[in-house]
C-alpha cells in the first residue's frame, strides 16, 4: 500500500513541478472536470455559464493634461504622462477610448456550451467542448477624444474556440475507499470568431478581450483527483494554460487554476440521489501582451468560495455551481470579479 501512495505523490509532483517554473496567474474554464454522479460514463451535456464584473478598487479623476495624450494601446503610444509614466493600458472599450470608471460600469460574459464525453473501458476519457458566447460591456462614461460620451454598451456574440481534451483514468481501490487520479491534456483550437466588428461608422474590430474566439492555440496540462468514502469525498484539481499569439497580435498571459471541493451523496428516493458540495476555486494569470508589450490592466489573482448541487435521476444529472469572490488581487485598477453561476444538464449513455 505504501508503494501506491508513493506513486500518487510522484505523479502529483511530476504534473505540478513545471507549473511552478514561472509566476503564473486566471483561467475560467481550463479545468472543466465537473463533479457528477456518472462515475466515468460517457455523456452529452448542455451548460450555461455566467460571469459578472463590477466595481473598481478606486475611482480617480484624470487631469485635462493627461486626457489630452491618452491613446489606445494598440497604437503603442510612446507619449508620457507627467512624471514619465508610460501609457500602457488595456480595457475592452474600443479605439481611442478611455474609461472614466464609475459604480455603474459592468461586464457580463455568458456562455452556452455543448459537451460530449466518451469513456473507454474506464481507462481513457475524451471530451469536446463547443461554446457560444454572449459578451456585454457597459460604461456610464468614457472619453472618446476629444469629446466624452455616456451610456455606452458594447455587445459581442459568436462561436468560441473548440476545446478537445483527453484524460487517463487511474482508479485505486482499498477496503474502505476509492481514489481516482486523472492526468490529462487539453487543447483550445482557433476555431471561434475572433474578428467581430463593431457597428460604428469605421467598422473597427472589437477589443480582443471581448471577442468570442481568440484565433490562438492554448495547451493545457491538467490533473484531477477524487477520494471517495462512504458516500462522501473530495474532488481536487489544477491546470495550467499556455497560449499562443492570436488575432490583432494579442496574446493572453499564461494562467493557472485549482480547486478543492467536499461532497456528500444522499439517497432521496429510489432513483434520486442528491450531492451537495462546497469548496474553494482559485485562478490566476500573467499579464497579456499586445504586439509584445505587456498590458498593465490585465492579469492577477482571485479566490472564490464555491457551493454546488448535483441532482441525479437514473441517467440524468442536473449540475449547479455558484461561486463568489472572497479575495482578489488584480494588476492595476481593473474592474473587479463578481459572482459566477454554472448550470448543466447531463445525460449519460453506454456505447
Amino acid at each position: 500500500m505504501k508503494s501506491i501512495y508513493k506513486k500518487i505523490v510522484l505523479l502529483s509532483l511530476v504534473c505540478f513541478s513545471f507549473i511552478g517554473m514561472q509566476k503564473s496567474y486566471a483561467c475560467d474554464s481550463c479545468n472543466f472536470f465537473e463533479y457528477s454522479l456518472l462515475q466515468n460514463k460517457s455523456y452529452l451535456g448542455v451548460f450555461y455559464r455566467h460571469r459578472g464584473f463590477n466595481d473598481y478598487k478606486s475611482y480617480t479623476t484624470v487631469s485635462p493634461a493627461a486626457q489630452a495624450i491618452l491613446t489606445y494601446p494598440q497604437q503603442l503610444s510612446t507619449k508620457l504622462l507627467p512624471g514619465n509614466y508610460p501609457i500602457v493600458m488595456h480595457e475592452p472599450e474600443g479605439n481611442d477610448l478611455y474609461v472614466k470608471k464609475s459604480k455603474e460600469d459592468y461586464e457580463t460574459y455568458q456562455t452556452i456550451e455543448v459537451r460530449g464525453n466518451y469513456t473507454i473501458n474506464n481507462k481513457w476519457n475524451f471530451t469536446a467542448v463547443l461554446p457560444y458566447e454572449f459578451n456585454k460591456v457597459y460604461y456610464a462614461e468614457y472619453l472618446e477624444l476629444p469629446k466624452p460620451s455616456r451610456d455606452t454598451t458594447l455587445f459581442v456574440q459568436g462561436w468560441g474556440d473548440l476545446t478537445l481534451a483527453g484524460d487517463y483514468i487511474w482508479m485505486i481501490y482499498n477496503q474502505k475507499s476509492r481514489h481516482t487520479i486523472r492526468p490529462g491534456f487539453a487543447v483550445n483550437l482557433p476555431t471561434g470568431q475572433a474578428l467581430v466588428k463593431s457597428a460604428n461608422e469605421n467598422q473597427d474590430y472589437f477589443d480582443p478581450i471581448i471577442q468570442p474566439g481568440k484565433n490562438a492555440f492554448a495547451f493545457i496540462p491538467r490533473l484531477n483527483y477524487q477520494w471517495f468514502l462512504n458516500n462522501q469525498g473530495v474532488n481536487a484539481g489544477g491546470s495550467y494554460q499556455f497560449s499562443t499569439e492570436g488575432a490583432q497580435n494579442y496574446q493572453a498571459g499564461n494562467s493557472f487554476n485549482a480547486y478543492a471541493i467536499y461532497f456528500h451523496q444522499f439517497q432521496a428516493g429510489e432513483k434520486v440521489i442528491l450531492a451537495p458540495n462546497a469548496g474553494v476555486y482559485y485562478e490566476a494569470s500573467q499579464k497579456d501582451t499586445w504586439n509584445d508589450v505587456e498590458q498593465n490592466l490585465t492579469g492577477g489573482q482571485v479566490t472564490f468560495a464555491q457551493i454546488g448541487l448535483d441532482f441525479n435521476i437514473t441517467q440524468n444529472t442536473l449540475n449547479i455551481v455558484y461561486q463568489h469572490p472572497i479575495t482578489q488581487n488584480l494588476n492595476g485598477n481593473q474592474i473587479l470579479n463578481g459572482s459566477r453561476l454554472s448550470v448543466g444538464i447531463i445525460r449519460n449513455f453506454k456505447l
